[in-house]
């Protein structure tokens, strides 16, 4: 082997070696989970928030603040730590909008970069839905004005989202850097039915009897509107006054757990200035479905190139929960009625952002390989016809499809810790001290008895309370 050869082979194994050595920043980590979800299953969230705390620095790099805020944010407010839930949430929300001022940036650099390798922004009904776990808060700690405020950033959050995609995608299709035309979609969710009950409570109790009757009235407009994700029976509404001396109890219940994202693996193949999304086990209907399209236009690509490709779909985890009762002084009252499918609004927000992470991943995926191959064309000259040649030749050319996929992860980073159904009911009782309790059965199975004991009902208060069965 020539002194050149020796060199070459050498640069070309020490950047296969820097490769490889960096696949831990390519790869999603979610050891903490396996050990909080111990303590979340024994609904004991204090700890469980203690555990995922204890992963800061580890699991949780910097790149990965907004995940690490969300998680202790959402484990505090279960644990009733409803300041230092607020505190992380907020420290969420604060890195999120940071985050987004530098995403032009990003959407072109992770053009060529894995997802993973980037700071984790947040999913958009992670966003949005921290504003009614902070409005929660500010209820249990007594200030509704602050609770308003969440509520009202809910709605500015949704009246932004189509627009926000339309400008990255927009962006990243006029840089210098794109080498594929992406295609925003539309999107169909404007309107949460969830904030806006807990906006006609919050109005109700300010007497604000106009601005309640609007939010009952935009609830029933959500379920009119938007029958994909409001796909079952308006729900018993709460009165816009309160009935004359007497006092309303209401009650806001979460079940289930959030979606989870998990790898889907598809392949591409090239032709002249574009490539075809396929899969051995799915419809053209099921790509189209789920990726939003399945051909992209990719200026001077040429065709005869096969690859794999990896990126993530949400994973709907669902409740072991499917009927909620409420007792007073040990009387059952009403079953309470279902609010908002949080998992359904998850993955139709999820997928208004699909063409700028799924077309970044596949002109990623596309860009690599095509260097990859050039590359191993290359070597595989530069190593000659001798035996000891072809064979360094075809390992190094092994190394090189090994060093590429395994940077080829999808980003598969979440917050598990969302719930995946909210339910309410809104009864008027006589004024003063009732036993309180919500049951939570599968079928005829009783899975968990929330005895919230004692509690003085007064007419003109809140008279809130929130319960949770995260299964």
């Amino acid at each position: 082997m020539t002194r050149s050869r020796s060199r070459f082979l050498r640069a070309f194994a020490a950047i296969l070696v820097l490769t490889l050595s960096s696949c831990a920043s390519t790869m999603t980590f979610q050891e903490q989970y396996i050990e909080a979800s111990e303590h979340v299953a024994r609904r004991d969230y204090l700890t469980a928030g203690t555990v995922i705390e204890s992963y800061k620095g580890t699991a949780y790099k910097e790149k990965d603040r907004v995940l690490f805020y969300l998680d202790v944010g959402m484990l505090n407010h279960y644990a009733g730590e409803y300041e230092k839930s607020n505190e992380a949430l907020e420290l969420a929300e604060r890195a999120i909008e940071e985050l987004y001022t530098k995403s032009i940036s990003k959407a072109v650099a992770s053009g060529v970069l894995n997802d993973n390798a980037l700071d984790y922004s947040g999913e958009d009904y992670e966003d949005i839905y921290l504003n009614i776990f902070k409005a929660l808060n500010y209820i249990a700690l007594g200030d509704t004005d602050a609770a308003l405020v969440e509520i009202r950033r809910v709605h500015i959050k949704l009246n932004l989202l189509e627009d926000k995609y339309r400008t990255l995608i927009d962006d990243y299709n006029t840089s210098a850097e794109a080498e594929g035309e992406l295609e925003a979609l539309q999107n169909r969710f404007h309107n949460d039915a969830l904030a806006r009950y807990l906006g006609l409570l919050l109005f109700r109790y300010d007497r604000n009897y106009d601005s309640a009757r609007i939010e009952r009235d935009f609830i029933q407009d959500a379920f009119r509107t938007q029958s994909h994700l409001y796909n079952f029976s308006v729900p018993e509404l709460p009165e816009t006054r309160p009935e004359p001396e007497m006092a309303h109890l209401s009650v806001i219940s979460f079940t289930g757990k959030s979606p989870r994202k998990m790898a889907e693996t598809f392949y591409l193949d090239t032709i002249n200035d574009g490539v075809f999304i396929t899969s051995v086990s799915q419809s053209e209907e099921y790509i189209k479905e789920l990726v939003g399209f399945n051909f992209l236009f990719i200026p001077g690509i040429g065709p005869g190139h096969h690859f794999k490709f990896e990126y993530p779909r949400l994973e709907m985890m669902g409740s072991n929960v499917n009927r909620i009762v409420l007792l007073v002084n040990g009387v059952p009252v009403r079953e309470l009625t279902q609010v908002e499918s949080m998992q359904s609004i998850s993955r139709e927000i999820f997928v208004i952002k699909q063409p700028l992470v799924i077309g970044k991943a596949i002109i990623r995926t596309v860009t690599k390989g095509i260097l990859k191959e050039s590359g191993k064309s290359a070597m595989q000259d530069n190593m000659g016809d001798s035996t000891g040649g072809m064979i360094a030749g075809l390992l190094l050319g092994i190394a090189a499809d090994v060093a590429v996929d395994a940077t080829e992860n999808a980003d598969l980073r979440i917050s598990p810790y969302f719930p995946a159904y909210a339910h309410a009911i809104d009864v008027a009782l006589p004024p003063g001290e009732h036993n309180v309790t919500i049951e939570y059965y599968r079928d005829s199975t009783l899975i968990y008895r929330d005895n919230r004991g004692m509690i003085d009902l007064q007419p003109g208060e809140l008279n809130f309370i929130e319960s949770f069965v995260l299964e």
